[in-house]
């Protein structure tokens, strides 16, 4: 019912030349036309403007956590 999206990036010598909001644009439309629901988290703010002009829209702040389990001693 749902899609997330991750690992969206650009090499460094081709942004600013819209590449990475034609692909967004087409994969946002052909999951929608599957009726997903889309997520996405992100944490780079240029990244995010291109989000946003796309239509998304920040519900919230996320984090993770990395659990390392302690050893026991007996």
């Amino acid at each position: 019912m749902s899609a997330m999206v991750v690992g969206v990036c650009t090499h460094p010598e081709h942004k600013n030349q819209g590449y990475a909001s034609v692909c967004m644009t087409k994969l946002c439309q052909e999951l929608l036309a599957e009726g997903k629901m889309l997520c996405l988290f992100y944490d780079n703010p240029e990244a995010g403007s291109i989000y946003k002009r796309l239509g998304f829209e920040d519900i919230g702040k996320w984090m993770m956590h990395v659990f390392h389990p302690v050893e026991q001693v007996s």
